[in-house]
């Protein structure tokens, strides 16, 4: 009978404990916790680095306001940062943040954020004047963080030498599309090699340029030898280029 009562009151006891246990592990299973903002602000820049068109490395995340407090009701939470339509990934943005738990949702903020992208420009490297033609000594290539795309600065130095200044600049001005052209290869007046030269001819005479020639531009010429006006475009210095 002892033994007996025994295992009754062993058995109660280990079920008391199982039952402790449990209710324990479900207690703190259930408790809500707050999400730690460092999460969010990685969710954010985890999205952005995916659909950017920017290079990896070359982009600067932050955000100026802070991101809100957020409570989930356990550990088992889901961060869920919804697209925008039409973005640019790049200067101030405003990203939905949806947190879900248990495939229910629990809250959503959102959350300003500054977005800066690193690209190469090219700066000059003196003070030049209008009309310049542009040599590799006249420039250099730095590194700068933009917060809005730009649309007109020039990245590559290849795009630059060879060209003609529109207008006069200071040192370290970057350099943009807007402000340069192609070069003048001959002025006015000035004698002219004109060519021709295809498949079935090839020759070439002199002639007077009526007008200031810019290379890869088309320029009215006289011909010497008949006078006539002609029209070619300048391929080089002092040479018209003419089709048949």
């Amino acid at each position: 009978m002892k033994n007996s009562n025994r295992i009754s009151i062993l058995s109660l006891l280990l079920f008391c404990a199982c039952f402790v246990c449990l209710f324990c592990k479900t207690s703190l299973a259930s408790d809500p916790i707050i999400i730690d903002k460092s999460q969010v602000a990685a969710a954010i820049t985890s999205h952005i680095e995916k659909h950017m068109p920017w290079q990896k490395g070359k982009v600067r995340v932050t955000f100026p306001s802070g991101i809100t407090e957020i409570v989930s009701p356990s550990k088992n939470y889901k961060i869920e940062v919804r697209e925008n339509k039409n973005d640019e990934y790049i200067g101030d943005r405003l990203y939905n943040v949806k947190v879900w738990h248990k495939n229910q949702y629990v809250k959503q903020i959102f959350v300003p954020t500054t977005i800066e992208v690193c690209k190469d420009i090219v700066l000059s490297t003196k003070s030049m004047k209008k009309d310049t033609n542009i040599s590799a000594q006249d420039l250099f290539v730095t590194e700068k963080w933009f917060s809005r795309v730009p649309r007109d600065i020039i990245t590559d130095p290849e795009n630059i030498l060879g060209k003609r200044l529109l207008r006069s600049i200071n040192a370290q001005t970057p350099f943009t599309s807007s402000m340069l052209s192609n070069p003048i290869m001959f002025k006015k007046g000035k004698v002219v090699k004109i060519v021709c030269d295809n498949d079935s001819l090839n020759i070439s005479t002199l002639g007077l340029a009526e007008e200031e020639g810019i290379y890869g531009a088309m320029v009215k010429v006289k011909n010497i030898s008949s006078n006539k006006i002609i029209q070619g475009r300048v391929i080089g210095d002092s040479v018209v280029k003419v089709e048949i």
